[in-house]
């Protein structure tokens, strides 16, 4: 289109009342509403329903039951991944199975990983250590135990330094 042809087609502008007129609300005078409210009640009392009552109804009852596997499925989800955060902090840290099961126990991974420090720190062993446990001991070759050796040989008139192999 044109700049002309837009110019030319007039252009229906609404007036300030013709929007008023179609945004007000509508207003009902105090006889129309108390008609309304009484046929509302004679109509519960005598058990009259609305004609799409059961419609309503049947709605109302699927939304509840889909509101209802809404939860079970996100508390379902949370439940997952609070235990995948569990094995992964406990992996992480060495805790076993056991003691992940039972020792920890928080909810958020902030305190998981202090729990699980916690744990790693106390399961570490304070007992009795033997570093070289198991190595070989070594012959001395150095100058001070071949003299020492000499020594005591020329001492007592023997070789001793069988005991020293």
């Amino acid at each position: 289109m044109t700049s002309e042809q837009i110019q030319s087609e007039p252009a229906e502008v609404p007036t300030p009342a013709d929007v008023a007129s179609r945004t007000a609300p509508r207003k009902l005078t105090q006889e129309q509403i108390d008609r309304e409210v009484s046929r509302a009640l004679r109509d519960a009392q005598a058990g009259l329903k609305p004609a799409d009552y059961d419609e309503v109804k049947a709605s109302a009852e699927r939304a509840d039951a889909l509101s209802r596997r809404i939860a079970e499925m996100e508390k379902e989800v949370a439940d997952t991944r609070l235990e995948s955060l569990r094995v992964s902090v406990a992996a992480r840290f060495g805790v076993s199975d056991e003691d992940r099961d039972v020792l920890l126990t928080a909810t958020d991974e902030t305190t998981l990983v202090m729990q699980a420090e916690r744990l790693a720190r106390s399961a570490r062993p304070t007992g009795p250590r033997a570093p070289r446990e198991g190595s070989t001991v070594q012959k001395y070759n150095n100058r001070a135990d071949r003299e020492m050796r000499e020594f005591v040989n020329a001492l007592f008139d023997n070789d001793v330094s069988w005991w020293l192999e």
